[in-house]
């Protein structure tokens, strides 16, 4: 064969080189991607006796929150339990709507607490018509006044609220009322106002010295027992220990101050 036949036949088994390459490719199933996570987010696993645990690291002012959306959103709306910052400490939260999920926030209480009645974190006022019952202008006047802030104000409850808590072996809302909260906190706000509807929460617990047992890795202490019992810890620095001002709007008559906190009273 002369060179320009091997030439020839050169060119022709490269062509055919690449057609079957580009046949391999268009019939190959696409490759599965793994999810990139957005820079600055601090993510670390702890697995626990049961489970693996997220631990994410945000900015106080909440500037990098909407990191949280793929992570945190969508464990709570898929009925996770996390640990998120407020404006007076960190707090255990759950979906309203899953039972699961209070049922082990409630486990997170502990016996000694169970019987104390879970909060709601609302978004905005809105959110809190919608699960409460009041008519009277002087309680939305306050309402509107003292939130977004560091208090909870008890309020009738309306049927809205699932009825999915124990008592005596019935499942029901055992109150009448519950206590509702609008935090004035960039990081908690941007969680509510993502979440597909209010998160029921529980404070996290405090050390025999008062500081609050936040989970932080290596684990340590008591915050083992309960950092594995979580889907995840959003870190968003220190918080204040003390705890929100409580007023009872239950009834018609004039507000009343229940507890003392970090919210002065509201006029």
């Amino acid at each position: 064969m002369g060179v320009r036949g091997r030439a020839t036949g050169l060119r022709r088994a490269s062509v055919l080189a690449a057609l079957l390459v580009n046949a391999a490719h268009a019939y190959a199933p696409p490759a599965t991607r793994r999810p990139r996570r957005a820079p600055g987010v601090t993510v670390a696993k702890y697995r626990g006796p049961k489970q693996e645990m997220d631990y994410l690291d945000v900015l106080a002012d909440g500037s990098d929150a909407w990191r949280l959306d793929d992570d945190i959103i969508g464990t709570l709306n898929r009925g996770g339990v996390g640990v998120i910052p407020t404006d007076t400490s960190y707090s255990f939260v759950a979906r309203v709507d899953s039972k699961a999920a209070v049922q082990r926030l409630l486990a997170l209480k502990g016996d000694e607490n169970r019987k104390k009645p879970l909060s709601l974190l609302c978004a905005d006022l809105g959110t809190i018509d919608e699960y409460t019952r009041y008519t009277s202008k002087r309680t939305f006047k306050l309402l509107k006044a003292a939130l977004p802030g560091p208090y909870t104000m008890i309020l009738p409850a309306s049927e809205a609220l699932p009825r999915m808590i124990y008592k005596g072996g019935a499942r029901r809302w055992k109150r009448d009322t519950v206590g509702v909260r609008i935090p004035d906190d960039p990081v908690c706000a941007h969680i509510l106002s993502q979440v597909d509807g209010p998160l029921f929460c529980s404070s996290v617990p405090t050390s025999d010295d008062g500081d609050q047992l936040v989970c932080r890795l290596p684990l340590e202490g008591d915050a083992q027992t309960w950092c594995a019992l979580v889907d995840f810890v959003v870190d968003a620095g220190a918080r204040p220990i003390e705890g929100s001002t409580v007023y009872d709007l239950a009834s018609d008559d004039a507000p009343a101050i229940l507890r003392e906190g970090l919210g002065p009273p509201v006029h």
